[in-house]
């Protein structure tokens, strides 16, 4: 009966060991020892064994594609994330932000609790942090000391001119993941930056990853093309892999419409438990208003439904605080908003929702219809809201937040962060709609590359 033995071993970069691949491993060599049936046939043993010996290139398994529910879900994103936080109530939640079309560009200090997902477009991160992954459909570019990414760096390259670098980490950015990139990879020096994973360039035979002088990866770096190395490379470095998988452009969900609905009671809200409550006070909200104080003595989850008699205008406030204490969860539904100095609490220790909901006329496209009447959602000078209430803000428009201590989750067809705008993600979502929509991206696995060589050995030693 044919017997045979195998070995497997592996070069992290410092000389081949036995053992099984792991993350560090670009090489795996296979020794297979076969026996013959009977030993010593016709007196001569140099028959009794056959040693084969294979070497792979291993591609271990690529970084993982992130699947998220946003804190904040932009159709549009416009203007730039200057001295902007996001941060996250919920230890456990990241505090993720998903764009489908426009770029994220960061400066001065701004920080993302989560990942940061553009669907259409690139990142520009200048003295920025962000605590998870970014993942983009065009390019990634990383500047200043004080730049630093805790999760992995990925782009497809979308558009991306040939010779044009698909990720740059520049002027002392550090990432503490990984970087994947379907072309030009730079790690740049003055003064040195930092990768502390591994770099993967799944690009073309011409790609190039390169890292400069006083710059460092502490992990391998392989790449479809080549490598330029004039930094330092702690793992093993490998060139002209085959096998290498590019990364997807980000599967960022399409826009989910929630009009208003006719008969309120056949709607998703109704049957989570909510009234409807048609207002009758002023559009113009100002002083101390008994409508409007009157909201607090709710005590069973209402929709207030103020677009007929507010129409196109919506609802606005004057420069007065204006406080609106929950007893119950509530929804005000407007065509839009203008709200300055709002100040939201819980009658008691319980949490409380409150929703600032512009419908979207049209249920069929999925696109953000932002047509009169629908209209935008303006919160500037000053919001307070208590820890203990959550708001959710959603509009086929605008939404434009300035210097403001949101609470809760942003959901707009465009959306814009003023100077120094603070959001605190607490996860809300709206009764009955699933807003999330993204497909699972299971991860490349580990698997064998090309195979480097083959030869017959004398002994498996």
């Amino acid at each position: 009966m044919p017997k045979y033995d195998t070995k497997v071993q592996i070069d992290p970069g410092t000389g081949w060991v036995t053992g099984c691949p792991t993350s560090a491993s670009t090489k795996v060599k296979i020794i297979s020892t076969g026996f013959a049936q009977a030993n010593g046939v016709s007196g001569a043993s140099s028959g009794d064994d056959s040693v084969l010996e294979a070497v792979y290139t291993y591609i271990p398994t690529q970084v993982t594609i992130p699947t998220i529910g946003s804190a904040v879900y932009a159709h549009t994103i416009s203007g730039v994330l200057k001295n902007f936080t996001l941060d996250s109530a919920v230890n456990t939640v990241a505090a993720d932000v998903q764009i489908k079309n426009g770029n994220a560009i960061c400066t001065n200090g701004a920080k993302i609790a989560g990942n940061l997902i553009l669907g259409n477009g690139f990142a520009s991160l200048d003295n920025c942090t962000v605590s998870g992954t970014i993942h983009v459909a065009k390019y990634v570019t990383l500047e200043g000391g004080a730049s630093l990414v805790q999760g992995d760096v990925i782009a497809a390259g979308q558009g991306v001119a040939a010779g044009s670098n698909v990720i740059s980490v520049a002027n002392g950015a550090t990432v503490n993941g990984s970087l994947l990139s379907s072309g030009n990879v730079s790690v740049t020096s003055s003064p040195g930056s930092t990768v502390k994973g591994n770099v993967t360039v799944a690009g073309s035979a011409t790609s190039v990853a390169r890292v400069a002088n006083n710059s460092k990866v502490n992990g391998f770096v392989q790449s479809s093309g080549t490598i330029s190395n004039l930094g330092t490379i702690v793992g093993a470095k490998t060139q002209n892999v085959t096998g290498l998988v590019p990364p997807p452009v980000p599967a960022v969900p399409n826009w989910s419409e929630i009009p208003y609905p006719a008969p309120f009671s056949s709607t998703t809200w109704a049957a989570q438990g909510f009234q409807e409550l048609v207002w009758n006070g002023p559009c113009v909200i100002s002083g101390v208003e008994p409508a409007w104080t009157d909201l607090s003595a709710l005590t069973v989850p209402t929709v207030v439904n103020t677009l007929t008699k507010c129409g196109a205008a919506g609802i606005s406030t004057d420069s007065n605080v204006k406080t609106l204490t929950l007893q119950t969860h509530v929804a005000l539904a407007a065509n839009s908003f203008a709200f300055t100095k709002l100040k939201v609490l819980s009658s008691d220790t319980t949490a409380r929702k409150l929703w600032l909901y512009v419908p979207d006329s049209n249920s069929a496209d999925g696109l953000p219809t932002c047509v009169a009447p629908s209209g935008n959602i303006t919160m500037s000078s000053e919001t307070d809201i208590a820890p203990e209430v959550s708001v959710m803000a959603y509009t086929p428009c605008k939404f434009y937040s300035d210097r403001d201590g949101w609470r809760g989750q942003i959901y707009g067809g465009e959306v814009e962060f003023g100077q120094q705008a603070k959001l605190t993600f607490v996860p809300v979502g709206v009764p009955g709609v699933d807003l999330s929509g993204n497909p699972y991206v299971p991860p490349v696995p580990a698997h064998l590359g090309e195979r480097i060589s083959l030869r017959d050995r004398e002994t498996s030693d």
